[in-house]
C-alpha cells in the first residue's frame, strides 16, 4: 500500500470517528434523558397571521418554566423548553411533532388552533407523548370518532375553555341580561375555528330564546366587509355575532361605525388581542367576547404574571395565561409521576395518567379539572371593550 493511500485511509477513518462522535453529542443535547434536563416541547405559530396568539402562548410557558427552574425544577432536573414555529400551518405542525418525538420530549405544548391540533394529535398519541393545546376549542378536538360516538385520544389534552361553554354563557347574557333577541351571525368560512364556533352560537341562541335572523359570511384576510354590514343593518338586529379572529373583527367594527350600525359586535376568545382596539380604535368600544382569562382580577399570582409579561414587552392575555397554566399542569403531573427520563415510554405514559387525575387545579385562568375527554372544565369570563378616562382601551368583566 502506498504512503499516500495510507494517509487517505487514516484521514477518512478519523473523519468517520469524529462524525459519529458529533452525532452522538447532538443526540445527547436534545435527549430528555440528559443528566440535568427534561425537555418539554412547544409548537405554535410564532410568525404568520396568528403569530400574536402563538408567540404569547410561548412567552407564558417560558415565564412558568423560568419560575419552575428557579424553584428547583422537576424531580431534581431543570426544564428545557424546546419550542418551534409552526406558522399556523398543518404540515408544519405534523413535521414539528415528529421532530419533538425524536427529541424525547416529555410532552408538547401545542398546537393552539383546532385545525393544527387535529392534524398532529394522533401522531403525538401514537408516539406516547402528551400534546396539550392552549387554544383548540372545537368540539371533540381531543377525541376520535368510533362508530356512533367518540372516544378520548389517550395523549390529547387541552386546558382551554371549550367553545360550547363560552358561546352558551355569552348568549344567555345577551338574551337574558341585555334583551338582545334578534341576532345576526357572521362566519369566516375559511377558518375552522369560526365555522365550529358559529355552530355553537346557533344552538346557544335558540336555547336562550333568541333568533338568528340573518347570516353573512366572510373569509380570513378580507379587507372589504361593507356589504355584509349593509345587509345586517337592513335587518334590524340587536347584536352581531362574529366568530372569527380579531383582525377581521376590527374591520367589521370599523365598517359598522362607518355605516352607523349600533348593534354591538360579539364574539369568542379570538377577539382577545390589544390589536382589536389598536386597529379599530373607538369603534371597538362596546364589543363583547368570552374568554378564559381576565387580567384585572386582584390576585397576587395574576398581578405577578402581568408584571413579568410587561417586563418582556407584552400584555398578559388568555393565550399567554393558558401557556403559563399548561406548563404548570404538565409539571404537576411530572412531579406526581416522579418523571426523570422521558426517553422511557412508561414515564411519558405516567404523565398522561396523572393529568387525567387533575382536579380543582388553581391556575391563573381559574380553577379547572380535567374531564374524561382530556379537556379542562372551567367557567368563562365575559368581557366588554371600554375606553378608560386616560384615553386608553381595555376590558371590563361582565360576569
Amino acid at each position: 500500500m502506498s504512503f499516500k493511500k495510507l494517509l487517505l485511509i487514516t484521514a477518512l477513518s478519523v473523519f468517520a470517528v469524529l462524525s459519529l462522535a458529533g452525532c452522538k453529542k447532538a443526540g445527547n443535547n436534545n435527549a430528555s434523558s440528559d443528566a440535568d434536563v427534561l425537555i418539554i416541547g412547544g409548537q405554535n405559530p410564532e410568525t404568520g397571521p396568528i403569530a400574536d396568539y402563538g408567540s404569547k402562548t410561548v412567552l407564558g410557558a417560558q415565564i412558568a418554566f423560568e419560575e419552575i427552574n428557579a424553584d428547583g425544577g422537576v424531580n431534581g432536573k431543570k426544564i428545557k423548553f424546546a419550542h418551534y414555529d409552526s406558522r399556523g400551518e398543518k404540515t408544519d405542525a405534523v413535521n414539528l411533532t415528529r421532530r419533538l418525538l425524536k427529541e424525547n420530549s416529555c410532552a408538547i405544548i401545542g398546537e393552539i388552533t383546532s385545525g393544527s391540533f387535529l392534524a398532529m394529535r394522533e401522531l403525538a398519541s401514537d408516539g406516547g407523548t402528551v400534546a396539550i393545546s392552549t387554544g383548540a376549542t372545537a368540539e371533540h378536538v381531543t377525541e376520535r370518532r368510533t362508530g356512533d360516538g367518540y372516544e378520548h385520544i389517550p395523549f390529547a389534552f387541552r386546558n382551554t375553555l371549550q367553545d360550547s361553554d363560552g358561546a352558551l354563557s355569552l348568549t344567555k347574557y345577551l338574551v337574558h341580561n341585555k334583551g338582545f333577541k334578534k341576532i345576526a351571525l357572521i362566519t369566516s368560512t375559511n377558518n375552522e375555528y369560526s365555522v365550529g364556533l358559529s355552530n355553537f352560537f346557533r344552538d346557544a341562541v335558540k336555547n336562550a330564546g333568541g333568533t338568528v335572523v340573518i347570516e353573512q359570511s366572510i373569509n380570513d384576510g378580507d379587507t372589504d366587509v361593507s356589504a355584509q354590514i349593509t345587509s345586517i343593518k337592513n335587518s334590524d338586529v340587536d347584536a352581531v355575532i362574529f366568530t372569527g379572529y380579531y383582525q377581521e373583527a376590527a374591520r367589521l367594527l370599523l365598517a359598522k361605525q362607518t355605516q352607523g350600525l349600533k348593534a354591538p359586535l360579539v364574539g369568542g376568545d379570538g377577539f382577545q388581542s390589544p390589536d382589536l382596539w389598536n386597529i379599530a380604535g373607538d369603534a371597538a368600544v362596546g364589543a363583547m367576547f368570552f374568554t378564559a382569562f381576565f387580567a384585572e382580577i386582584d390576585s397576587p399570582n395574576i398581578q405577578s404574571f402581568k408584571a413579568k409579561m410587561l417586563a418582556k414587552g407584552k400584555e398578559a392575555d388568555t393565550f399567554s395565561a393558558q401557556g403559563y397554566d399548561a406548563a404548570y399542569l404538565l409539571v404537576e403531573a411530572m412531579k406526581a409521576a416522579n418523571v426523570t427520563d422521558c426517553s422511557d415510554a412508561s414515564q411519558r405514559d405516567a404523565i398522561r395518567a396523572k393529568l387525567m387525575e387533575i382536579k380543582d387545579f388553581e391556575g391563573i385562568t381559574g380553577k379547572m379539572s380535567i374531564d374524561a375527554t382530556g379537556s379542562a372544565v372551567k367557567e368563562p369570563f365575559l368581557l366588554e371593550v371600554v375606553k378608560k378616562a386616560d384615553g386608553s382601551f381595555g376590558t371590563q368583566n361582565l360576569n
